[in-house]
């Protein structure tokens, strides 16, 4: 049975939060203009748990409270309320916008990355919504240390 991959919303004091979570693949509605209660709708009407530091919000039902002001922390709260495995669908959305990436061909990205980029590598994804290129890089080998070092 295949793992179906929690959807949040979270305030926007979780920015940081928010794309270490679309990073593990979690989709994550995440927006600077949507305050406290406007999360919570929004999280309500998509079907999404919402995720706050709003203390007005601790006691909704279907928000998860973070007590820790440190992303780190913040990110083992939610993975021990919500537990999935975040290897599996690692480095899939994007982090700006939270769309699924497209792999494309390299042709596609010839001139859009730097020539050491295009020597170096074999594989590319896209996002659809933004345009944004992504490659195997240092980034994602940094994230995976990160994610090593949590105990994922």
């Amino acid at each position: 049975m295949e793992e179906t991959l929690p959807k949040f919303a979270a305030d926007r004091t979780l920015k940081r939060l928010a794309r270490w979570l679309r990073l593990v693949g979690a989709d994550v509605l995440w927006e600077a203009t949507l305050d406290g209660p406007a999360i919570l709708h929004r999280g309500r009407a998509e079907g999404r748990m919402v995720l706050t530091r709003d203390k007005r919000l601790r006691t909704a039902a279907d928000a998860v409270y973070l007590t820790s002001h440190l992303f780190r922390d913040q990110l083992c709260e939610v993975m021990a309320r919500c537990p999935f495995d975040p290897r599996r669908s690692a480095f899939t959305r994007c982090l700006d916008c939270n769309e699924l990436l497209q792999t494309v061909s390299r042709d596609r990205v010839a001139r859009r990355v730097p020539p050491f980029v295009f020597a170096a590598h074999e594989q590319f994804a896209i996002c659809p919504r933004c345009d944004h290129i992504y490659w195997d890089a240092t980034h994602p080998a940094r994230a995976r240390q990160e994610l090593e070092a949590l105990g994922w």
